[in-house]
């Protein structure tokens, strides 16, 4: 009774920016679908990193030497490599009641519904399977706080799934009002995979933009991009192993304004990785090839 009056003021006051929360009301049922698509492949290549202790920097200059000439491998970014494509597909369905609500945080109980998995080759997706879900694995309460950060509170050792994504919903929206055309920066962490023997995750430094309203002010549109660089080791690989992560980070998302959720979203990762092993290692460097293509929708 109180939030339409209030998202209605800050409808009419568009001149001073409009606020972007989320703060579902008590007694509400969100009922979610979500689909998840993860591509991945590998190849041999030849090595467009100096390999660790070899006195070279990521560009190849050495002290007091010259620039080398430019690598032969393709420049970082996302590609698409059929070679040994695998892909993995995900449907989840799911439902959250609102069970309490104060202008820190609002806590919901998540349940899982039924969750269905493909996996195969490029040309073959496979047969989908439906994964059987435990009675205490199926609930966890979450935390939700006005930017969109969630928190699973206590999960059980059965809910990976829903959990898992729940728990890595960083803070999304800005903490002041804004205006149609302004931007805001949020850090995102990647989901971290195991690729071959080593994880592949970041953190991508991540542009917001409120691109318009409609319907009055109810919905409200926003899209966002970022890009993640990192050269480094990983601990999972052998010592003076380097591994050189690239990507890009795109999607839109809708926020109902009188329902106070994300009723949907639509998220676009490339990353790729190369990793080339240490200098006593014959071994060409690998490249990694992973696209999570992410979209949500809550009714």
């Amino acid at each position: 009774m109180v939030a339409l009056p209030l998202w209605a003021q800050s409808v009419r006051t568009g001149g001073t920016g409009v606020s972007l929360l989320v703060r579902p009301r008590v007694g509400d049922t969100l009922r979610l679908q979500m689909e998840q698509t993860v591509e991945m492949s590998g190849r041999r290549t030849e090595s467009s990193v100096p390999p660790v202790g070899s006195g070279a920097g990521i560009d190849g200059r050495r002290a007091g030497g010259a620039t080398p000439p430019p690598p032969k491998s393709p420049p970082y970014g996302p590609r698409r490599a059929q070679a040994s494509l695998r892909v993995t597909k995900l449907v989840m369905y799911a439902h959250s009641l609102v069970e309490a609500s104060d202008l820190s945080a609002t806590t919901v109980l998540a349940t899982t519904d039924s969750i269905a998995i493909w996996a195969g080759g490029g040309a073959e997706p496979g047969r989908p399977q439906r994964l059987p879900l435990p009675l205490e694995g199926r609930q966890v309460r979450v935390r939700v706080t006005p930017d969109g950060a969630m928190r699973v509170s206590d999960p059980p050792p059965g809910a990976m799934v829903l959990g898992a994504t729940l728990a890595s919903m960083p803070a999304l929206l800005p903490g002041n009002t804004v205006l149609v055309g302004e931007r805001w920066m949020r850090d995102i962490v990647l989901p971290s995979l195991v690729l071959s023997g080593y994880r592949a995750d970041g953190v991508v430094r991540t542009r917001f933009r409120l691109d318009s309203l409609t319907q009055g002010g109810r919905n409200a549109w926003i899209s966002m991009d970022g890009e993640l660089r990192r050269d480094g080791a990983a601990r999972e690989l052998p010592a003076g192993t380097r591994v050189v992560t690239a990507g890009t980070v795109r999607g839109t998302m809708v926020l109902d304004r009188v329902r106070a959720w994300i009723v949907d979203a639509r998220t676009v990762i490339d990353v790729q990785s190369e990793v080339t092993p240490s200098p006593a290692d014959v071994a060409p460097p690998v490249l990694l090839d992973l696209r999570i293509v992410q979209r949500i929708h809550v009714r």
